[in-house]
């Protein structure tokens, strides 16, 4: 029932799901007050975080959900993934860097995504590595996304000598700003290039996790299995557009597996909560997927719960 409601984005489905997401992202608070350690952060004072904690999230769920939507990823008009996001990000509930991070990238996609049917798209390259280059200040790990410009560029067959050069100086500029804001102040210029590792998945020992957990993960590896194989055999009657979509979000997903940031894990639930949300729109075991989207919903609230 509920998800039959998300697939449609009537007035009351928009209302239930905002009240939804700020109830969830609320519900760790009734057991750490917002003055205890849990929400420390080196920056940003306790309530901050907090705040960050409760809007960020939400706001790049709905984003994403409409980003998707509009270039035509997933086509049916529906506001499954703006929910499935919120679900999958449960276990986080004070990773600054991973919010402020994960919600610029999606401007990232958007520009990568925009350059679609595009035979200069030297706008889109150009912006969408500005902005890799503006997050790489802080954490110089996100340059690892740069051959995901060259693989947008191959799939789209939009490739150019041109369109790489300008991709560079895209990336370059701010590294370049950031080099002279350095030198006129007399600040010592503190950048270190990263190197490709590939950080495994870190899997906790089953007898340290709470029921809540095993639960929740146990849920949450079915679900991926089945939204992994949905993909798997139904890509190909999928859009061009769509397919080509799915073909740079698998990468992206692949590049950011060699990213060792802070609160990295975070950065995947972006394309995970898209391939996720694809299975629940268009899978057509409809019971199976409405029960294990509401044993989700249960699964994520017990587990927020007794974090």
């Amino acid at each position: 029932m509920f998800l039959k409601n998300l697939k449609t984005t009537s007035p009351i489905s928009i209302v239930f799901f905002i009240v939804f997401a700020l109830v969830f992202c609320c519900l760790p608070i009734f057991k750490h007050p917002i003055s205890s350690d849990t929400y420390f952060h080196s920056c940003f004072g306790n309530t901050t975080v907090f705040i960050l904690g409760l809007f960020l999230p939400l706001l790049q769920s709905v984003g994403l959900n409409n980003l998707i939507y509009e270039k035509d990823v997933i086509k049916k008009n529906n506001l499954v993934l703006a929910p499935v996001f919120l679900l999958l990000g449960t276990p986080f509930i004070s990773h600054v860097d991973g919010w402020i991070i994960s919600f610029l990238l999606l401007f990232y996609l958007n520009a990568l995504f925009s350059a679609y049917q595009k035979d200069r798209p030297f706008s889109q390259s150009f912006n969408a590595n500005f902005l890799l280059g503006t997050i790489s200040i802080f954490y110089s790990e996100i340059l690892l996304l740069f051959p995901l410009i060259i693989v947008v560029f191959l799939t789209f067959r939009n490739m150019s000598f041109r369109s790489v050069i300008i991709s560079l100086m895209g990336l370059m500029v701010p590294l370049l700003f950031y080099w002279g804001y350095t030198f006129f102040f007399g600040i010592p210029f503190s950048f270190s290039l990263p190197i490709y590792s590939f950080v495994p998945p870190s899997t906790p020992a089953i007898n340290n996790l709470t029921y809540a957990e095993i639960i929740w993960y146990f849920l949450l590896a079915f679900i991926l299995l089945f939204s992994f194989l949905e993909l798997l055999f139904w890509l190909y009657k999928k859009s061009i557009r769509s397919r080509k979509s799915f073909l740079v979000i698998l990468s992206y997903f692949f590049l950011l597996m060699f990213i060792d940031v802070m609160d990295a894990y975070y950065l995947v639930l972006t394309p995970i909560a898209i391939i996720v949300a694809n299975f629940f729109v268009y899978s057509k075991r409809g019971r199976l997927t409405e029960i294990l989207f509401f044993l989700f919903i249960l699964s994520s609230i017990y587990y927020r719960i007794s974090i």
